[in-house]
């Protein structure tokens, strides 16, 4: 997990808070239904995609900021060494809910931003490599999203990387940028 990548993220926000970020630090956000879990989120080599989520949630202000971000100690989902793992994380998980006789948290059927079984997963999984002494400092995974590209086709109009980062110091540079 000590891999030293560094990409680009492009954190999509508005004018006001670009300001409060770049003057104070990045905020993490903690939602029961964050894909990755708590992090701070950016679309990975992707600015224009930031822009439009941008511009869907601050239409009158929208900005992006973009970060050099070093991916160390990072889940990273662009490699396969990980399934493996995270499958038997999830047995484990998944056994916590089943001993406490609770139900697992529900993923949104339509595809919406409501990811509250992902969100539970990488948090628990984040905390349980963190208690072996595996710091997780992020997670880097493929996001689909959209509409087919054309009929029958696995390309989808909105699909995407993203990172959640758990330790802002993995972030080592931002500015907000015009597009």
């Amino acid at each position: 997990m000590n891999d030293r990548i560094e990409v680009y993220g492009y954190h999509g926000t508005s004018k006001t808070k670009a300001a409060s970020i770049l003057e104070n630090g990045f905020l993490t956000s903690d939602n029961d239904y964050d894909w990755l879990g708590t992090g701070i989120y950016f679309f990975q080599d992707a600015p224009m995609r930031a822009k439009q989520w941008a511009t869907e949630q601050h239409p009158n202000e929208p900005a992006v900021i973009c970060a050099r971000i070093r991916l160390e100690n990072c889940i990273d989902l662009f490699d396969v060494k990980w399934f493996p793992i995270l499958k038997s994380i999830y047995n484990l998980f998944d056994e916590q809910y089943r001993s406490a006789n609770r139900p697992l948290p529900k993923q949104n059927p339509s595809r919406s931003k409501a990811h509250r079984l992902d969100c539970a997963f990488f948090n628990f999984a984040s905390q349980l490599l963190s208690d072996r002494e595996q710091t997780v400092a992020g997670i880097r995974a493929v996001f689909v999203e959209g509409e087919s590209l054309f009929p029958n086709s696995a390309i989808f109009d909105l699909a995407h990387a993203q990172i959640a980062i758990k330790n802002p110091a993995l972030i080592t540079e931002c500015y907000l940028i015009e597009i």
